[in-house]
């Protein structure tokens, strides 16, 4: 595919992939753009929300998109990049984790709040379809992001040990909720993690990235935990 003929070293095939994403927010939207540019071509795109003009600065949404669901803005930029890919919408909070066959389904996290993950755990958990093969989620603050990984199945039972209340969240000043960089970097993160899974390659530690201070730590081995 010309798409990626100047990464094709690197030998990875998206395609095998469904990728649902739940909130095409800030990272949601940049792990979703930055997948289609790496090939993948099977989305499942959750979202209420429409795009409005302060997601602009922080999403990968532009003035044309304003006033359209986000999904449907979201399936467009994808098909301008891959004509190939394929986009079910559900132009509604989640509610229902839509199975659509695929046996290495991915799920990625981009919801605002800690309570939105947890509930979307919880529905994936007691959906009536098999469970995902992954779950990524992305927790973003201005000027810092947290990446967690969890192969499942029992996605649930993993992902208690990883959640905690809105409340223990990380503090980030009123006017400072998100920032370009630090979503666009977001979905970078979150489309290397997809090389690494599609590759058999380790997956090192849940991480987090702090922005002012330049650094990367790694608080978790990802890999022990998808031993056990």
């Amino acid at each position: 595919m010309e798409l990626n003929a100047r990464f094709e070293g690197l030998e990875m095939d998206f395609s095998r992939c469904d990728f649902h994403i739940l909130g095409c927010g800030a990272i949601g939207s940049s792990a979703a753009i930055q997948l289609a540019r790496m090939g993948a071509e099977q989305f499942t795109l959750y979202d209420a929300d429409k795009v409005e003009g302060v997601n602009i600065g922080v999403s990968q949404y532009d003035n044309r998109h304003i006033g359209m669901p986000k999904v449907e803005a979201l399936r467009d930029i994808i098909q301008d990049i891959n004509s190939e890919a394929n986009t079910y919408l559900a132009n509604e909070w989640f509610k229902e984790y839509y199975y659509n066959g695929f046996t290495n389904t991915i799920i990625i996290l981009g919801f605002d709040s800690m309570e939105s993950r947890m509930e979307a755990v919880q529905l994936i958990d007691e959906s009536q379809w098999p469970d995902p093969a992954w779950l990524i989620d992305g927790r973003m603050g201005a000027e810092h992001y947290q990446q967690y990984i969890i192969k499942g199945p029992q996605i649930l039972e993993k992902y208690l040990d990883i959640w905690y209340d809105d409340a223990s969240s990380d503090p980030e000043p009123c006017n400072l909720k998100a920032t370009s960089y630090c979503s666009n970097m977001a979905g970078s993160f979150i489309a290397n993690a997809v090389r690494k899974i599609v590759t058999d390659q380790p997956l090192g530690g849940d991480f987090s990235f702090n922005f002012p201070i330049m650094r990367l730590s790694a608080f978790t081995d990802v890999n022990s935990r998808i031993k056990t």
